[in-house]
């Protein structure tokens, strides 16, 4: 495992975001989503504009985990909401404590807004990782994409400092 560095996305990192993402659902989702599922959830590059807009949004603080000059994953905190909207890691960079270091620097920048509580809607894959790290499963969330339900595990963890 190389050094991974984090640091604040900007709206040119959203290509990197996307392929991220794609590709950890595409890759790690399987056992959990249908191929319809995967296909309506994984986004296509129609929604990069989107990805732009929310980076340069002052609603989302983005962390990018970058090892060896490539984007290995990136974190997503919705600090007003109490929520972290997504933390993907990419598969190359699996079990390397990327995703552990995401949520945790989301965690502590949480804190530092005083927020108490965080909760996530969290795919059926990573409701095990979720739990590794302290959070419970609160509930079920089906969410219709492009047609097509997918079911997520609503999940939350108090914070220790806030």
């Amino acid at each position: 495992m190389s050094a991974v560095q984090f640091r604040q996305a900007t709206p040119d990192d959203a290509a990197a975001v996307l392929a991220v993402k794609r590709a950890a659902i595409r890759e790690v989702a399987g056992f959990h989503y249908s191929d319809e599922q995967i296909a309506a959830w994984a986004p296509d590059q129609d929604g990069l504009a989107d990805f732009e807009r929310a980076i340069g949004s002052d609603r989302f603080t983005v962390l990018l985990a970058e090892a060896d000059g490539e984007t290995a994953g990136y974190g997503v905190l919705n600090a007003d909401a109490g929520r972290i909207e997504a933390a993907y890691v990419h598969p190359d960079h699996g079990g390397e404590g990327i995703g552990s270091s995401l949520v945790g620097q989301l965690e502590t920048r949480a804190e530092m807004r005083d927020v108490d509580r965080l909760d996530v809607v969290a795919a059926l894959n990573a409701t095990g990782f979720y739990e590794s790290l302290g959070y419970w499963h609160l509930d079920t969330e089906v969410r219709t994409i492009d047609g097509v339900d997918v079911e997520f595990a609503i999940m939350a963890r108090h914070l220790d400092g806030a």
